[in-house]
């Protein structure tokens, strides 16, 4: 009688002790389970947050204002490697901040750099300045026949504060580097050489 219950219980235990240990991976897995979504989801803001974080820090509004308004946007890279982005129209090139602030004054402009081309001594009848690029305080464009415009002879302008214009260099030839010693923050964009008194032509 012993011996017969020594041999059924010996049958039960195993089985007693499988389903315990099945039991506590069940209980484990569940508890593995409730804890994951917590740390996934802590991870998963902190990366839309940076995310969010850094598009909004890469926007840039001169660019999107640029081209809400028919323009195309073009970054140059001068040869110093500096860039400008240039909200790029039809006939004519405007710095993007400039553009958006309103100071991106292309007739007016033309017409106070007309007059103090004539201030020099320039006769312009039947002539007009076209301005292609306009960077708010340096201005480059050209001085062309008016019945065709085109040939003529180029023309830099540095505007101050109060909307004053000056020449900053114009003429038909290379540009001379003693023009430009006045204006070291000129951008290599509107004039990259110069020509030096030797006549050797200067990287600026």
């Amino acid at each position: 009688m012993l011996k017969l219950c020594m041999k059924k219980y010996f049958y039960i235990l195993p089985v007693i002790s499988l389903s315990v240990f099945v039991s506590f991976l069940v209980l484990s897995k569940v508890a593995y389970k409730e804890e994951e979504p917590l740390i996934n989801m802590d991870e998963t803001v902190g990366v839309e947050n940076t995310k969010d974080k850094g598009s909004t820090s890469l926007a840039n509004p001169a660019s999107v204002y640029c081209e809400e308004n028919e323009g195309e946007l073009e970054i140059v890279t001068n040869t110093d490697g500096s860039q400008i982005g240039m909200c790029q129209f039809e006939n004519y090139a405007c710095e993007e901040w400039v553009y958006m602030n309103s100071g991106c004054t292309i007739e007016e402009d033309a017409e106070k750099i007309k007059g103090a081309l004539i201030a020099k001594g320039l006769d312009l009848t039947d002539m007009q300045v076209v301005i292609t690029k306009h960077l708010g305080k340096y201005i480059g464009g050209g001085v062309v026949p008016v019945s065709a415009p085109a040939g003529g002879g180029y023309v830099f302008a540095v505007k101050d504060g109060e909307g004053k214009v000056d020449i900053v260099a114009d003429g038909n030839g290379a540009i001379m580097c003693s023009l430009l010693e006045d204006y070291p923050d000129l951008p290599l964009y509107l004039v990259a050489e110069c020509i030096d008194e030797a006549g050797t032509i200067v990287t600026r």
